[in-house]
């Protein structure tokens, strides 16, 4: 065990100064991470900006008001403004100051309590999305207001009275005041979706993870090839001794790999990674699973060239796969499950659900997939690797 250690000391102390090794395992997840969160639109929630002109100030007006546009601001979905002319809105529309307009025209309140048809007009800018949204809750008001004369006509009509439209206007007024019976509330902590800042820095450090967890396993190729390999096996060391330093080392630089884009992306760019003590767990389980292909991938090659090639190929092909490079939800459903195939995916899905607030038993049954890839690849690579270490 001692020996293991000190094999793995040296290792790391030349690791610490080869400018490739510092580049694959942190430089360069850090930056990817960094430009994807910037240059991508944020994609963490829809919001627009609305200015509402009241050239009526009636009763469902202020009802139009007070409802759906003030839901859609209690909501955080909209910022609403005021102007005084439907000119003055369509400057700002125009300016690109908001992204769509509402405008109340005069005498709106007084057509619906007549029973008259009223309407309300719509002013849309360069976003389509925030205009549709804006018809969509206009229409809906439209509809609620004709179901409540609907059904207070009706039952005026039950009486065989013939009754006056103020009395119509009246009620209709009274029932439209009447908080909603049923209310859908959404919980917080059941979105399982990572901030766009945090999805980035997750995809990136598990892409990169490989290629960190490359550095030890690869070197035996590299002693081999030196003839360092050799000189060791000379010495009172046995094959499992060595093979273990190598091991640990790549175990350890995919560890430093995936912490450091934790903690660089939590300070530098506001990620939210959730509960430290299970995002270790995430961190460990897929630094395991990582290490376990590589020694896999190196089981099977010659030269440090050519298992280093493999390992890119391996890499690259499972993060198209397992979502690192777009969201899996916009996936086709073939490639979803496909991706369940690939440590990336169940990492990112741990993320993920540590989002809605979760703890250790929440990435649980990831934490136990990357632990079983790492151990059966790992498996199989160790019994392969031996033969390189074996004279």
């Amino acid at each position: 065990m001692r020996a293991s250690l000190v094999i793995a000391a040296k290792d790391l102390r030349q690791k610490i100064g080869d400018r490739s090794a510092l580049f694959l395992a942190i430089l360069a997840p850090l930056g990817l991470a960094f430009l994807f969160s910037t240059m991508i639109p944020n994609q963490d929630g829809f919001h627009t900006d609305y200015v509402v002109v009241d050239l009526d100030g009636g009763p469902i007006a202020q009802g139009l008001l007070a409802g759906p546009l003030q839901g859609l601001a209690d909501a955080k979905v909209a910022t609403i403004t005021t102007a005084d002319t439907e000119g003055a809105a369509r400057a700002q529309v125009d300016a690109g100051d908001v992204d769509a307009a509402i405008v109340i025209p005069a005498g709106f309140s007084a057509a619906i309590q007549a029973g008259e048809a009223a309407r309300l007009l719509v002013i849309g800018g360069d976003s389509t999305l925030s205009a549709e949204i804006a018809r969509s809750v206009l229409n809906g008001f439209g509809s609620d207001v004709t179901a409540v004369q609907v059904g207070v006509r009706a039952a005026l009509a039950a009486t065989a009275a013939t009754p006056e439209p103020s009395l119509i206007a009246r009620l209709a007024g009274d029932a439209l005041a009447i908080s909603a019976p049923i209310v859908v509330s959404a919980d917080a902590t059941a979105d399982r979706q990572a901030s766009s800042k945090t999805y980035y820095g997750a995809s990136m450090a598990v892409l990169f993870v490989f290629f960190a967890a490359q550095f030890g396993v690869v070197g035996l190729l590299a002693e081999r090839r030196n003839g360092t390999l050799a000189r060791m096996l000379a010495s009172p060391i046995g094959p499992s001794t060595i093979l273990f330093g190598k091991v640990l080392v790549s175990l350890v630089m995919a560890v430093v790999s995936m912490s450091v884009v934790v903690i660089a992306t939590t300070i530098l760019l506001g990620a939210s990674w959730g509960d430290p003590l299970a995002v270790a767990g995430l961190v460990l389980a897929t630094a395991i699973a990582a290490t376990g292909i590589a020694t896999l991938v190196v089981g099977f090659a010659r030269t440090e060239e050519q298992a280093g090639g493999a390992i890119a190929i391996v890499a690259l092909t499972l993060a198209v796969l397992g979502g690192s490079f777009f969201p899996l939800s916009q996936a086709p459903e073939g490639l979803a499950a496909l991706s369940l195939l690939t440590p990336h995916a169940w990492f990112i899905r741990g993320v993920n659900d540590l989002a809605g607030g979760g703890g250790i038993g929440t990435v649980a049954g990831s934490i136990l997939v990357l632990l079983a890839v790492g151990a059966v690849t790992g498996g199989v690579g160790l019994a392969r690797a031996r033969r390189v270490v074996t004279p």
